[in-house]
């Protein structure tokens, strides 16, 4: 019997310990492997140095090429055992077999491991850097974070003292992210020369960027954060003034408002009316800007005082809005009183009207009774006149009595003696205008009808007269013979408004007729209508030849100008044309030349 036969079990035990060790190593070594390089997980730099450090010695051996030959050799020497003991049997063959594939199988996946576990090798190297670069970012990445949270979280600083300590913890935010910049500048001068090289972790780049996000956004959020607490404490600086400030304009509307009455004399209520308006709009435009500023800044500072602060801010908006409710009120009162200052200026305005015609009028109707000048018609002529201007006049007197009365009360009266005196002017006025009204009515009633008819075509016939000698003169003299159709044009126009100047007269005359004709009794003075007429009618005569003969001459050369414009037009198209019209053409200028001879003959007429 031989060594191995003797010691069989023992050499199955060694064998099948070498065996479970075999495949133990190849278990933890694919699990080393694939730890190394599991995405989406990240070690520190110390558990990635176990690892790294547990690969190097799994590795020490990667081939194991002795052990596959002891392990093949040993079962070769337990199958022989079989053998010697008189052949195998069908059952030692299925486990010999057994085990053979057994162990192919296993170095089948020895044979497969090793690509991954020699790229592993490759990668460990550089991977231990970068999660080393990973630990050592830590500190400052967290800093960085830290800050930006500090930066963006909520706040609601409602007053003015929390607002300064908000900006006090965002200048140390600031303070704190800016020295952390040479940190951050070396570090990604490190994580930038890691990603240049070879096998480079996959989180590298992501570690790398968040860095590079993180420092931007706590710069940014830190920066921004202070100059919203800054601009935030301005705004209540702002704000509490302006709630004080405005008490200014306030007061003084208030304390002017108290001042506030009725002026009787219309100049002087005008010139202080007018000085109140200018404090009033003064006061109005500053307290308006505070208001705007403390609405503007409300606005701001309720932002970050927040919900629990709305309520009390609203309510001091509101007092200030309350307020400046004297702003309108002053306004309505200046209102009132510049429409009682209108009305009364109006009234003393047409008292004083009154009074200058009743003065004037008064001295005229005096002039015209002791005149040795006028003619007895001239004489009617003027005191029926005034008799007009006295019917106009009279009832204006009782409604501006009304007014006066309205405006002017027994308690104003009572107040002010200008108020006594404006009254006193205009019953005196009234007094003086009623008289005068009742003599120009005295002296018009003195006249008889026959004296109205013979003054009426008296005064009709002295005004014709004239315009007849001068119509005379004129139909007389040779028209100014016109150059262009705009002067054709103003030449026919001034006939035909001195036509209708003709017309006009000729109706005075039929009126001056018609008045002498009513006459009770004829006059024995000589009829001038009788005289005058056919002296118009001659006026006439050549006012109305000389319309027709321009007429016939503007409308010729309108013709012309069209026809010329037409011709012009024609004779533009004729090198565009293959086959131009020359007869159109012949025609078109024949009536040219016939409406411009037609022209010339006209003017000569003229």
């Amino acid at each position: 019997m031989t060594f191995w036969q003797e010691n069989y079990g023992f050499v199955k035990e060694v064998y099948d310990f070498r065996l479970a060790k075999y495949q133990e190593w190849m278990d933890n070594l694919e699990g080393i492997v694939n730890k190394v390089l599991a995405p989406n997980v990240q070690y520190t730099y110390k558990e990635f140095k176990i690892i790294q450090d547990s690969l190097t010695s799994l590795c020490r051996d990667l081939e194991k090429e002795g052990m596959k030959e002891w392990l093949d050799m040993m079962l070769e020497k337990v199958a022989m055992r079989v053998s010697d003991e008189g052949g195998q049997s069908t059952r030692d063959k299925e486990l010999r077999n057994a085990e053979k594939k057994k162990l192919q199988t296993l170095i089948e996946r020895h044979d497969k491991l090793m690509p991954p576990t020699i790229e592993t090798q490759e990668k460990v190297e550089m991977y231990a850097r970068c999660y080393s670069f990973g630990d050592d970012m830590k500190p400052t990445l967290k800093t960085l974070e830290e800050m930006r949270h500090l930066s963006s979280k909520d706040i609601h600083p409602h007053n003015m003292n929390m607002v300064e300590e908000q900006i006090e913890k965002a200048e140390k935010v600031i303070s704190t992210v800016e020295s952390s910049k040479e940190q951050y500048e070396e570090l990604m001068k490190r994580g930038q020369k890691l990603l240049s090289g070879k096998n480079v972790a996959p989180f590298l780049h992501d570690l790398l960027e968040k860095l590079d996000v993180t420092w931007k956004e706590a710069n940014v959020k830190s920066k921004s954060r202070l100059e919203m607490l800054t601009n935030s404490a301005k705004d209540w600086e702002t704000y509490d003034e302006m709630r004080t400030s405005i008490c200014d304009p306030v007061e003084k509307l208030e304390s002017d408002f108290k001042k506030y009455r009725k002026f009787y004399d219309p100049q002087m209520f005008a010139k202080k009316l007018s000085q109140k308006k200018e404090m009033w709009e003064d006061c109005k435009k500053r307290s308006d800007e505070m208001l705007g500023n403390i609405k503007k800044c409300y606005e701001t500072i309720i932002v970050l005082a927040g919900d629990e602060k709305k309520e009390f801010l609203d309510r001091e908006v509101a007092e200030v809005e309350e307020k400046l409710q004297i702003v309108e009120k002053c306004q309505k009162t200046l209102e009132k009183l510049t429409e009682y200052n209108d009305k009364l200026t109006a009234a003393v305005n047409q008292c004083k009207e009154l009074n200058d015609w009743a003065s004037t009028s008064n001295s005229k109707l005096k002039e015209i009774c002791t005149s040795e000048v006028l003619t007895p018609e001239d004489r009617v002529k003027e005191i029926l006149v005034l008799q007009d201007e006295a019917h106009q006049r009279q009832p204006l007197v009782d409604p501006l009595d009304a007014d006066f009365k309205a405006l002017i009360t027994e308690e104003d009266l009572e107040k002010s003696e200008t108020a006594k005196t404006t009254l006193t002017d205009w019953e005196d006025c009234k007094l003086f205008v009623v008289e005068v009204i009742e003599e120009i009515e005295k002296e018009a009633n003195s006249i008889s009808k026959d004296d109205r008819l013979y003054a009426d075509y008296y005064c009709i016939v002295k005004d014709v007269n004239p315009w007849v000698e001068e119509s005379e003169k004129i139909t007389k003299e040779p028209l100014t013979k016109p150059q262009t159709l705009e002067e054709a044009l103003t030449l026919l126009q001034q006939q035909q408004e001195f036509d209708t100047t003709c017309l006009t007269n000729k109706q005075r005359l039929e009126d001056a007729a018609k008045a002498r004709g009513d006459m009770e009794k004829p006059s024995n003075t000589e009829n001038l209508v009788e005289s005058l007429s056919p002296r118009w009618e001659t006026v006439k005569k050549v006012t109305e030849e000389r319309v027709t003969k321009i007429q016939t001459l503007v409308n010729t050369w309108q013709e012309l100008k069209a026809t010329t414009e037409d011709l012009a037009i024609k004779m533009s198209e004729v090198p565009k044309q293959d086959e131009p019209n020359i007869e159109e053409l012949e025609t078109v200028f024949t009536s040219m030349k016939d409406l411009f001879a037609k022209k010339k003959e006209l003017v000569a007429a003229v």
